[in-house]
């Protein structure tokens, strides 16, 4: 039967267990980029094993066109700066590209010296996904919309105008006088309250 309790866990100990059951993928390399530890989850989230990167340069990482952030982030980190929640790109083993949000840290001696950096690797992915497929979603909204030749135009239960497309603009100029507060131009200002004639 178990009688330990936390106060007999190493600092140590504690530590290693809450970094090897962590979700995130966390990293540490020294000042020369060369990869010193891995938890499980970086294995997942890059299809490194841990012999395949513990001594080689975080480099293997680098997503084409993006060789030159590493030196960067690890410059940040010897004059001791903290990388927060930086997005990016990096490349798995097996050559697919993963959408990550990283969160550098210095690591110090007991001197305080910086020897080295821990990086936080969260998979954005099917964020990012979602914000495209967003994006594309408005975009083909918008584009029927000003296809139409009638006026189209969505508000907010206070009246605030939230979209109007390209003809609600040709109406209002072409009827002097009718044009209402923030409908003046090729549609009306998102954000702005009005009526329509």
């Amino acid at each position: 039967m178990a009688t330990g309790s936390m106060s007999e866990v190493s600092a140590a100990a504690l530590l290693a267990a809450i970094v090897g059951s962590s979700d995130d993928g966390i990293v540490s390399k020294d000042l020369n980029g060369l990869v010193t530890s891995r938890n499980p989850a970086a294995e997942e989230l890059f299809g490194y094993a841990a012999e395949e990167m513990i001594g080689r340069p975080i480099s293997l990482l680098a997503a084409p066109g993006r060789a030159d952030e590493m030196p960067a982030i690890l410059e940040r980190i010897r004059r001791g700066e903290k990388v927060d929640h930086y997005e990016t790109v990096r490349r798995r083993k097996d050559g697919r590209l993963v959408d990550i949000s990283l969160t550098v840290s210095p690591i110090r001696d007991g001197a305080g010296r910086i020897v080295g950096a821990s990086k936080i690797a969260r998979d954005i992915t099917w964020r990012k996904r979602g914000e495209l497929a967003l994006r594309a979603s408005e975009q083909r909204f918008r584009d029927l919309a000003n296809s139409v030749p009638d006026i189209v135009w969505t508000a907010a239960p206070d009246g605030t105008i939230t979209f109007a497309n390209d003809r609600v603009g040709r109406v209002l100029r072409s009827h002097a006088g009718t044009e209402r507060p923030g409908m003046a131009g090729a549609g009306a200002p998102p954000g702005r309250p009005c009526a329509l004639p």
